[in-house]
């Protein structure tokens, strides 16, 4: 027992020996003239991050803390991914950047590898907006990214530089790019780049490499006719560049682009079978002559003057363009043509009035058939009389020489009507006197109208109202000579006579005005009335041309085109031009507002009505991209989508 105690005891003397053998030196107390020992504090990752590339480039550390500051977590979650590559892409597409690396990191590293070209960093910061409205789109996002991998470095450098053509250059790398690199200054550049953005791309790139054509073959021409009379200007060099080139300056261009697009049915038809040389030779002599005013306000000019020669461009000199229309397309008979043009060349707008008005009588194309142009003065006489009859009814107060011609004329009762019974009846022969152009010195003699009726009557004819009328005038002023020299009133002699000569001159030689401002006033009251008419498309076509009659005719019209373009929207723009652009092979944007997705809802956005052209210029010139550039974008998407997604 005592042994065992023992044993205890001296275990426990050892433990403790143990304890007090290992127990630490007590630390003597801190002198005055220390300081208190501090704790090392924790070190952030942003911090971290920022101390990491504190021995970089000033660049990257520049860039390195600019995102720190801004995103903080997110951007050391894109180092640690993605390196210093990853910092510069979020510091191009900002919050898009977060979202394609949270969402599609694929993505996220193709674009991140394209920005070792320093121009394709650039255009993904100014298309950083539409990248964000794309968000949900994984289609179009897809496709963005997969064309902009497919640019060459010097394409990405030339859209970099005018951003907003991106869509163009995705649309036809090669062909935009090399039309980019040959403009002789930025002005050229913008000016072209306007063209083709007016050319939709939802078709893919034919329409945009038709037009790359047009500016290649002729730069210069090309867009000067596009700044003279827009998108219609340049399809017509795109058609007749050829022709127009060898015009050169014989022609004015503004004029030579008015000739083409007014006769450009028939400039086709010549182009058939003949060269463009010759072409140019027709519209040259045109000017030559005096006549693109005439040819360029009808259709049917350019036609008439190859087609009869000199005896057509009399014709359009003397009646003006539209006689073009009246001999085309009232007369579809070779003989009855010609005939009308030689009518037209020797009576100038009294033929036109006549050929107009009575184009469609069977009679009168018989009479013309046989006898031509000189039974035109016979007849418009005749039909000028009611008209000139209600003239000089209407006047308040009428000189003692208008109420002796409203008399003769109101007994006459001669219309143009009766005039051609009696020549397919009797012959030209008939009315031989009324067709003289010019009034012959016997008809003033005395007793001339009751000799022709004597005539007539010996002749077996029967006598028109008219020449009795003039015949009863002629006596009345007879029997007056006669009691004023019975009177020994030889003055009074002297004064009929000379009432007599002013009364046949004025009735006679007025129907020729009277017969011009008669059909020009019923053309205008069937226009007017025409235009009441609705429904009727005849109608608002008549309509449509009296008012450009009205404004000077088709020439005046397209003259001032520079002036209505600058006033036009886009749309308007895009609408006068389309059918002659659809001619050349070129289909136009639509401009219609743009429709995308920001933050979950819907953002439209329209190009400003008032905004033309200019507008287009504009947004092509400055640095960043707008709603054009946006709109183009669509429409190259929409003609890489897959077929069933169309938007």
């Amino acid at each position: 027992m005592k042994r065992t105690f023992a044993v205890v005891v001296l275990l426990a003397a050892l433990g403790v020996m143990v304890k007090l053998a290992v127990k630490p030196a007590a630390l003597p107390p801190p002198r005055a003239d220390e300081p208190a020992a501090t704790v090392a504090p924790t070190v952030s990752e942003e911090d971290a991050l920022l101390a990491r590339y504190a021995g970089s480039s000033p660049e990257d550390r520049a860039l390195v803390a600019r995102v720190v500051e801004r995103y903080r977590l997110n951007a050391v979650a894109v180092e640690r991914s993605d390196g210093i590559r990853g910092l510069k892409l979020l510091d191009r597409l900002d919050l898009e950047a977060i979202f394609l690396h949270e969402k599609h990191p694929t993505e996220f590293r193709r674009l991140r590898d394209l920005l070792d070209d320093a121009a394709a960093a650039d255009l993904l910061l100014h298309w950083r907006e539409y990248f964000g409205m794309k968000r949900a789109d994984d289609t179009d996002r897809t496709i963005l990214i997969d064309e902009l991998e497919k640019l060459t470095p010097t394409q990405r450098r030339l859209a970099s530089k005018h951003p907003s053509a991106l869509p163009l250059m995705l649309a036809d790398p090669e062909g935009v790019a090399e039309m980019m690199a040959s403009a002789e200054d930025d002005a050229t550049l913008i000016d072209r780049l306007v063209v083709l953005n007016m050319v939709t791309l939802e078709h893919g790139a034919a329409d945009l490499r038709a037009a790359i054509r047009t500016l290649d073959a002729h730069p210069t021409l090309a867009l000067d006719a596009f700044r003279l009379d827009g998108m219609e200007g340049f399809a017509l060099v795109s058609l007749y560049g050829p022709v127009l080139e060898n015009i050169g300056p014989a022609v004015p261009l503004d004029e030579s682009l008015i000739l083409l697009r007014v006769n450009t049915d028939f400039v086709d038809e010549q182009l058939q079978t003949h060269r463009p040389e010759t072409v140019a030779r027709r519209l040259a002599h045109v000017k030559a002559a005096g006549l693109v005013k005439e040819v360029g306000g009808s259709p049917n000019g350019l036609r008439l003057s190859v087609e009869f020669g000199e005896l057509g461009d009399k014709a359009l000199a003397k009646a003006g363009a539209d006689a073009a229309d009246v001999v085309f397309d009232s007369f579809a008979d070779p003989v009855l043509r010609r005939q009308a043009a030689s009518a037209l060349a020797d009576h100038g707008t009294m033929a036109l009035a006549m050929l107009a008005k009575y184009s469609t009588d069977p009679d009168f194309r018989d009479i013309l058939r046989s006898y031509g142009g000189a039974v035109i003065p016979a007849i418009a006489r005749a039909d000028a009389g009611p008209e000139t009859l209600t003239y000089l009814q209407a006047k308040d107060q009428r000189s003692f020489k208008e109420n002796l011609a409203r008399t003769a004329l109101y007994l006459a009762g001669d219309d143009g009507q009766s005039v051609i019974r009696t020549i397919r009846k009797d012959g030209l022969e008939r009315v031989a006197s009324l067709s003289d152009s010019d009034l012959r010195f016997q008809q003033f003699l005395p007793l001339y109208d009751v000799i022709h009726l004597s005539d007539v009557l010996r002749r077996g004819y029967t006598p028109t109202t008219g020449e009795a009328a003039w015949a009863l005038l002629d006596a009345c002023f007879i029997v007056t000579d006669v009691l004023s020299l019975a009177a020994a009133q030889p003055e009074g002699v002297v004064a009929m006579e000379a009432a007599r000569s002013e009364v046949k001159a004025a009735v006679r030689e007025g129907s020729k005005s009277a017969a011009r401002e008669a059909v020009e006033t019923s053309v205008e009251s069937a226009a007017k009335a025409a235009a009441r008419e609705t429904g009727d498309e005849a109608a608002q076509r008549v309509a449509r041309w009296w008012a450009v009659r009205s404004a000077g005719g088709v020439f005046q019209v397209l003259r001032r085109t520079p002036e209505a373009l600058a006033r036009m929207t886009l749309g308007q723009l895009a609408d006068v031009a389309r059918p002659l652009c659809t001619k050349a092979g070129l289909r136009l944007a639509s401009w219609t507002p743009v429709r995308l997705v920001k933050d979950g809802a819907e953002v439209v956005l329209k190009i400003p009505p008032e905004r033309g052209l200019k507008y287009v210029g504009a947004q092509l010139a400055q640095a960043t991209v707008g709603v054009v550039g946006f709109r183009k974008m669509e429409e190259h998407l929409s003609s890489r989508r897959p077929q069933g997604q169309q938007q």
